[in-house]
């Protein structure tokens, strides 16, 4: 049985993912884990982060406590195909290393959480760092973007060099977009420092080395010219209707679209979902 893991600020950032992670896991037939960064009894203070014009001091205001799992439990559809158990845990007084050994050893098969529009830190106590745990373990990591919309995955984009394209990522996706009926799209962007491929190159190595390889028929290519990536994510998300990006973890075209690490924000051309890949 697979395993969902939200991690859960307390935020209603975290409850936006939290009904995404549900809807996934009644589409694959996995169950939830909500873990608990802040305890139950625990005030929930965050830092007021003003913007340029606002005229208030920054502060500090309390946000309202959201019960995942009672709002979770509240969406279970009687007649639905599969009813994900929903599940709890404190992790308040995990390190990242914890985490991140409960994740290998519970085989967890995807981690879920919310992404903020600017940051915030809890006064409460430090939360996990999410990169830490992205860097340990071996299932990838879904962010969600606070303003997101969702009916359901139709086109699910990996950006990554074909040439070096990683089978059990696609495979992955086929799995997760097969429920959906959804496309899987290789968008093929160079690397730094490499060549462009020349078209009928690049469908003659997806075909051989991927299509052939990988059993979905709805598994697609991009040839895609454009080498800023901002332009290109535009262009996937506005122009492709691309409802979930695809990329991995300090690889490629990492660095260029979340910086040198993953924080609990997403850069504001990134409007839907994240899913990141271990390296």
């Amino acid at each position: 049985m697979k395993t969902i893991v939200v991690i859960n600020d307390n935020s209603k950032e975290a409850l936006h993912a939290a009904i995404l992670a549900f809807n996934i896991a009644e589409k694959v037939g996995a169950n939830l884990l909500i873990s608990n960064e802040v305890k139950r009894d625990e005030p929930i203070v965050v830092e007021a982060k003003m913007l340029a014009n606002q005229t208030r001091e920054s502060g500090h205001s309390e946000e309202p406590v959201y019960d995942l799992s009672e709002h979770l439990k509240g969406l279970y559809d009687a007649d639905a195909v599969f009813i994900p158990e929903v599940m709890e845990m404190d992790i308040s007084d995990f390190t990242e290393e914890e985490l991140s050994r409960f994740v290998i050893s519970h085989n967890i098969w995807m981690m879920v959480a919310g992404a903020h529009e600017l940051s915030v830190k809890g006064i409460a106590g430090p939360y996990i760092n999410l990169q830490s745990v992205l860097n340990r373990v071996m299932c990838p990591l879904l962010l969600v973007p606070e303003k997101s919309h969702f009916n359901a995955f139709q086109q699910i984009v990996y950006i990554a060099d074909l040439r070096y394209c990683r089978l059990q990522i696609v495979k992955y996706l086929a799995e997760l977009a097969l429920p959906y009926h959804a496309n899987v799209l290789i968008d093929h962007i160079s690397a730094k420092g490499l060549p462009d491929m020349e078209e009928n190159y690049a469908l003659r190595v997806f075909n051989e080395e991927v299509l052939e390889k990988v059993n979905y028929n709805q598994l697609l290519f991009n040839n895609i010219k454009e080498r800023d990536l901002t332009k290109a994510v535009d262009v996937m998300i506005d122009g492709m209707d691309a409802d979930l990006l695809v990329i991995v973890n300090h690889r490629f075209h990492f660095e260029e679209i979340l910086g040198r690490y993953i924080t609990n924000t997403l850069p504001a051309y990134v409007t839907i979902p994240l899913l990141i890949f271990p390296c």
